[in-house]
């Protein structure tokens, strides 16, 4: 993007990475609006409403993910009221906003309105820059769940892609006793080059006795009851992959193993270094559209 090049901005709804993203776009010398970021933030231009955000801007950015709970309503946090994905169609639609709308899994009711969107949770570079701060915030969640050094500890990492590998590597670094579970002859490849142990998904009931702590980074079913049944009890299970996840969490429960679920991790543990990600990706956005 080119450096003297400035836009108008509305920062709609999101966590702390969208309330830092603001700051920083201003820090830029974007023109930068807000509206559902409720007293956050050095935040100067507010808007009252959805109209007057789009109204002013050129490109609309909203939160990762786009929507809370079934889908219905925005992502806001900071906002006091809901407020209806329906709702938001309606007012691209009559206000005639032709700019861009950047956010993460971007529900379809926004699609046909009259903006043109980017879907960041689609987008390889924020995949790749957001596996560190995921990656070490599930080491985070690791050093205060557990009773355990780090080091030494009989660790698995279900997948080995982008979060997997990030976070096989970091636990490797910090002296954890790593087997990663793959399924291609590459990332078994890939796992001997790095110096890591590896085993099939068939093998894993061999291995989960003994570890006391479990990864998931697959957005697929992996531990069903059997292999949550070959589970140490002592383990801690921390699952990373979106919604609904890859663990039959109520199973878990029942066998009294635990679980957490941990979401949005960048946004938890590291909102200032990941609203400077999105920035760039952001940027990169409007470079290949020739913005």
């Amino acid at each position: 993007m080119d450096a003297q090049k400035t836009y108008r901005f509305s920062i709609i709804g999101g966590d702390m990475r969208n309330v830092k993203l603001s700051e920083l776009l201003s820090e830029d010398g974007h023109e930068v609006h807000t509206f559902a970021l409720d007293n956050t933030g050095k935040i100067s231009q507010r808007c009252s409403d959805l109209r007057e955000a789009f109204a002013l801007s050129d490109i609309a950015v909203g939160p990762m993910p786009f929507t809370s709970g079934d889908g219905t309503y925005l992502n806001a946090p900071f906002h006091p009221e809901k407020i209806e994905i329906a709702k938001i169609a309606d007012v691209i639609r009559e206000s005639s906003f032709g700019g861009l709308l950047i956010g993460g899994r971007i529900p379809l009711a926004l699609s046909g309105v009259g903006a043109v969107s980017a879907d960041l949770l689609q987008r390889d570079d924020l995949a790749v820059l957001n596996s560190v701060p995921t990656a070490e915030g599930a080491l985070q969640i690791a050093m205060e769940e557990l009773p355990y050094t780090i080091r030494g500890l009989r660790t698995v990492v279900c997948g080995m892609g982008r979060v997997g590998s990030t976070l096989a590597r970091l636990m490797q670094r910090v002296g954890a006793d790593v087997t990663v579970a793959a399924r291609s002859s590459r990332d078994f490849a890939i796992c001997e080059a790095e110096g890591l142990k590896s085993c099939t998904y068939s093998h894993l009931r061999r291995i989960l006795p003994e570890a006391l702590l479990v990864y998931n980074t697959v957005p697929a079913l992996i531990f069903d009851r059997e292999l949550l049944d070959c589970m140490n009890r002592e383990a801690l299970l921390i699952d990373l992959a979106s919604m609904p996840g890859g663990t039959d969490f109520e199973y878990a429960a029942k066998r009294r193993i635990r679980t957490i679920h941990a979401l949005s991790l960048p946004g938890k543990v590291a909102p200032a270094g990941a609203a400077q990600i999105i920035q760039k990706v952001i940027y990169n956005i409007l470079h290949e559209k020739n913005m």
